[in-house]
């Protein structure tokens, strides 16, 4: 293993988003990775802050040549992340020509993994295939609040039964696994039952938080 500086493992620890769907020598980003060793990158199909509809995301031709540039500006493996949970959270759109999967809400409905397993695999192949090798998906929380104004209102949480939602994130994060494919359990426990959208602030759920969240 090569030995690391301090720096170089500091920006080992780090996965940021940058803008555009192709590299350039001066992007930032080039420059973030070649000379400060950084860990990883996150995807995204839009760039809310200059409200723009498209950003990192076209199609899977496009993207696949984008993750291959990237990887080949690292002396280390890069994380490639996304948000790709299914439902409204999804960086691939149907209209780019990627295919859609059911929220988890839909999903937790039935005890029968099948829906489940099957909505994993075609997410997971699909990543595999453009190169993205982390999934910050499945979302663990709770359905406690069902107007939760960013998880229950989006049918982002898989059930309000603990149970139902450990077995469908089993199989979720099972068959990303067979595809090579990292998972990352959300969010913090508690944020099922909170009153308030935690992308706009600081959320209390000192008084709203229930022991089966945990």
């Amino acid at each position: 293993m090569t030995h690391l500086s301090l720096e170089q493992k500091i920006g080992q620890l780090f996965i940021l988003g940058f803008t555009g769907d192709m590299l350039t020598p001066d992007h930032p980003i080039v420059q973030d990775i070649k000379f400060r060793n950084l860990g990883g990158v996150i995807l995204f199909d839009r760039f809310l802050a200059a409200a723009q509809d498209s950003n990192n995301i076209v199609n899977a031709e496009q993207l696949n040549q984008l993750i291959t540039s990237l990887q080949q500006l690292s002396e280390q493996p890069l994380l490639i992340a996304v948000d790709q949970e299914g439902g409204q959270v999804n960086r691939f759109r149907k209209e780019r020509g990627f295919p859609v999967t059911p929220t988890a809400f839909e999903l937790g409905k039935t005890a029968d993994l099948h829906s489940t397993v099957k909505s994993a695999q075609q997410t997971a192949r699909m990543l595999r295939n453009v190169g993205v090798n982390l999934n910050l998906a499945p979302v663990v929380d709770l359905n406690v609040y069902a107007e939760n104004p960013i998880i229950g209102k989006y049918g982002r949480s898989f059930s309000v039964d603990g149970d139902t939602v450990t077995s469908h994130a089993e199989a979720w994060i099972r068959e990303h696994r067979d595809q090579g494919i990292l998972s990352c359990l959300k969010h913090f426990p508690g944020h099922g039952s909170s009153r308030t959208d935690s992308h706009l602030g600081f959320v209390d759920i000192t008084e709203s938080w229930q022991d089966i969240e945990l």
